[in-house]
């Protein structure tokens, strides 16, 4: 078996000092150019793996990022983590993710404890409550942390959609349709995505002087279409439903569509999220777009830029889209939402 190369033998092949490997390593800036082509040109040859725990030691780094995750059925948190992972690998930093659940807290401390004896350079947390937000910060004192989908405060980097305006600019679109009956079907009860996009819901009711009708429920498939069934039990439907993701919807369309309800003839429908799937559904799904892809590497480098110098705390914005398709349409004039 051939020796494994190490810093000196890359050394030794680039023509230069075994500490000037180690700045190309730690991507000082200082360097030339050229040396630093002839250094990496030289690790490409020797197939030169750097030894992660000696470097720890040398620099008191890991170049590791944690990542707390919650909703790991959901397709919109693994798609931020995916596009961390993709960015921060450039840069060389690896990124490990721990899968908790959002209202178990000894789930919580399960992978807080499991972040820290990885002693992680920085943590990214994604759609995670408050309470474990705050548990996050007083455990990781000396780590870069960044929020995603969360409230954002003072004291810590945040990137979020902005939910409430994406709420309102759902029931807007209804609102110009015709609807005056409009619904909303709400994600967890005391989550910060979906309290935002109730209060857009309900401003947007508000300023057009028309009465809210809200349902508490979660961001499942089987919640939207439980929800539905207790719908249909009502006298009168409403003529639309603003649903706060799009599972919810897709579980009301099917607990509709099995009542014989047409959409959009007699229910209009409005997701969030614009996942891959509501664009191929029938009828395809107006939804509210949020960047999943924007929102992870928006994250990872503003974790990537803390590392390389610390700085004041901010929280980002995302601007939603609204992605009208076949599920909503006017309200007819001389129809009204009775089953």
């Amino acid at each position: 078996m051939a020796k494994k190369a190490n810093i000196y033998d890359v050394a030794e092949r680039a023509g230069v000092s075994h500490q000037t490997v180690s700045r190309v390593l730690n991507n000082h800036s200082s360097l030339k150019p050229a040396t630093r082509e002839k250094v990496e040109k030289a690790i490409a040859e020797l197939h030169y793996r750097p030894n992660q725990a000696a470097r720890q030691l040398v620099t008191s780094q890991s170049r590791i990022i944690g990542i707390l995750i919650a909703g790991t059925e959901l397709y919109g948190p693994w798609a931020i983590f995916n596009a961390m992972e993709q960015e921060a690998r450039k840069e060389g930093y690896s990124v490990i993710s721990i899968s908790v659940l959002p209202d178990s807290p000894d789930s919580w401390h399960e992978g807080i404890e499991q972040l820290r004896n990885l002693n992680v350079d920085g943590a990214i947390t994604i759609a995670l409550p408050n309470a474990l937000v705050k548990e996050v910060e007083r455990t990781f004192t000396n780590a870069t942390i960044v929020i995603v989908d969360a409230e954002p405060g003072k004291r810590l980097d945040a990137v979020n959609i902005d939910n409430e305006s994406g709420g309102a600019l759902a029931t807007e679109h209804l609102i110009a349709l015709g609807h005056t009956e409009i619904l909303h079907i709400t994600g967890p009860v005391g989550g910060y995505e979906g309290r935002m996009r109730r209060k857009g819901y309900e401003s947007a009711m508000t300023a057009a002087k028309l009465k809210t009708d809200v349902i508490e429920g979660d961001w499942s498939l089987s919640s939207g279409y439980e929800i539905c069934k207790e719908l249909l039990m009502r006298k009168k439907l409403p003529t639309a439903i603003f649903t706060a993701n799009d599972h919810l919807a897709f579980g009301v369309m099917k607990a509709l569509r099995e009542a014989n309800v047409q959409i959009p003839d007699d229910v209009s429908i409005v997701g969030f999220d614009n996942i891959p799937e509501a664009e191929y559904f029938s009828p395809s799904l107006t939804t509210i777009s949020q960047r999943f892809d924007q929102l992870g590497n928006l994250a990872i480098n503003r974790m990537l830029s803390q590392l390389k110098k610390s700085g004041k705390r901010e929280t980002l914005m995302i601007t939603p889209e609204l992605i009208s398709r076949e599920s909503t349409q006017k309200k007819s004039s001389n129809k009204g939402s009775k089953k």
